[in-house]
């Protein structure tokens, strides 16, 4: 808990009775309370990070008018509140919890690079379930819920079972088509010929139909244990020490024939020795999605370059995926990370995702305590930019580069 005093007058916390001070301290749900004045003379730690508290001070407006109103007619309120996590605590809370979808996109400073300024970053929203009441004549309490875990889940839950239901439902149809095809096949026995090689043509289109949904539900169930396999938090040892150009240098190999197909050119760099501490199969799945989005997105001719380099503070690892193409509009970039999400502008080669490509990068990103931003601009191309805390003290690390640069 904190305090806060006013030169020449009694500190309002010091105010507080013995037996208050020791209840709000037994009190699970984070507590503030605020003065005549509406300042803040106590508060928790957790109403910081919730967006509730902010220079010492209720920065949510409906609070700040519930408190107006409990001060002047007295009794309790209660109301439920959804607040976005500050930006200078995201990358904390991504420490702590990477089990949401519910991560919004939030405008942050991209910490690495000075020309673009402006990111769209993951952000997370908070489900809390606010209740005030006055302590005496000036000063007010707010205890706050934080119910976000409960509301995850369920919201987790809900969004699984209708977007894997709706996933099921073409192969399951196509595997229908092809079944009523196949028992009608065993009446036109002995019929005209030209009927029955109409029919099996129509047969073997059914049955290329359920090869192509088939490989399309294999496609999804990978990607969905892939992106149960990110939920789980990685800690830190001796043990999952990675090289960063290493994990850079294996996706380019991977994805070096599918840009040659694609006629476009792959680069990379990474010109100082970068350590993390990650899983690698994750962190080689999420740049692989990341490249092969680009590729897929970049018109025939364009390069697609993988850079990799330290933050200004040297607390991070910024791996940034650069590529030319048509670029996201400023509403598709408010929900490619959420699962199955596909925006309108898909070509004939882009229309086979099934749109969880971006939520595995950022369970990923999440899981290793760091975080994922997006910059982009139709016609001009994207950025995807993937930061990672760097792993602490002297571990072996080299630097590469595509010697095609």
């Amino acid at each position: 808990m904190s305090n806060r005093s006013k030169d020449g007058e009694e500190a309002d916390g010091e105010a507080l009775e013995g037996s208050t001070q020791a209840l709000l301290a037994l009190i699970p749900a984070a507590t503030v309370v605020v003065d005549g004045d509406d300042e803040v003379v106590r508060s928790s730690p957790d109403a910081y990070r919730l967006g509730i508290v902010s220079n010492d001070e209720i920065s949510n407006p409906k609070i700040t008018e519930a408190i107006a109103q409990v001060r002047r007619s007295g009794g309790r309120r209660s109301f439920n509140l959804v607040t976005r996590t500050p930006t200078e605590f995201a990358l904390d809370v991504a420490a702590e919890s990477a089990e949401s979808d519910n991560w919004d996109i939030d405008e942050a400073e991209d910490p690495g690079d000075a020309t673009h300024v402006q990111a769209q970053a993951v952000s997370r929203r908070n489900w809390l379930k606010v209740t005030l009441g006055r302590i005496d004549r000036s000063l007010v309490v707010v205890l706050i819920d934080d119910v976000s875990d409960s509301v995850r889940f369920v919201r987790t839950r809900d969004a699984f079972m209708t977007n894997v239901s709706e996933q099921m439902l073409k192969p399951v149809q196509a595997l229908e088509e092809l079944a009523a095809q196949l028992k009608t096949t065993s009446h036109l026995e002995g019929d005209d010929p030209e009927l029955l090689r109409s029919h099996l043509r129509s047969v073997s289109k059914d049955a290329s139909s359920v090869q192509r949904y088939s490989a399309y539900l294999a496609h999804v169930l990978k990607d969905l244990l892939l992106l149960i396999r990110a939920q789980e938090r990685i800690k830190p040892s001796r043990e999952n020490v990675l090289d960063v150009a290493e994990q850079i240098r294996a996706v380019v190999q991977d994805e070096q024939n599918g840009a040659d197909q694609a006629h476009v050119t792959l680069r990379w760099r990474c010109d100082q020795p970068l350590t993390i501490h990650g899983d690698g199969q994750q962190i080689r799945v999420a740049l692989a999605k990341l490249v092969e989005n680009a590729i897929s997105y970049s018109p025939s001719g364009s390069t697609v370059s993988l850079v990799a380099q330290a933050s200004k503070d040297g607390h991070y690892g910024i791996i940034r995926v650069v590529d030319h193409g048509r670029g996201i509009s400023k509403a598709d970039q408010d929900r490619i990370f959420e699962r199955f999400y596909r925006a309108d502008n898909q070509s004939e080669e882009t229309a086979v995702g099934i749109g969880l490509g971006l939520a595995i990068v950022k369970h990923v990103a999440l899981t290793h305590h760091g975080s994922v931003t997006v910059w982009s601009a139709p016609g001009e191309g994207s950025t995807f930019t993937l930061m990672l805390p760097l792993a602490q003290g002297p571990v072996a690390g080299q630097g590469g580069d595509n010697p095609s640069d």
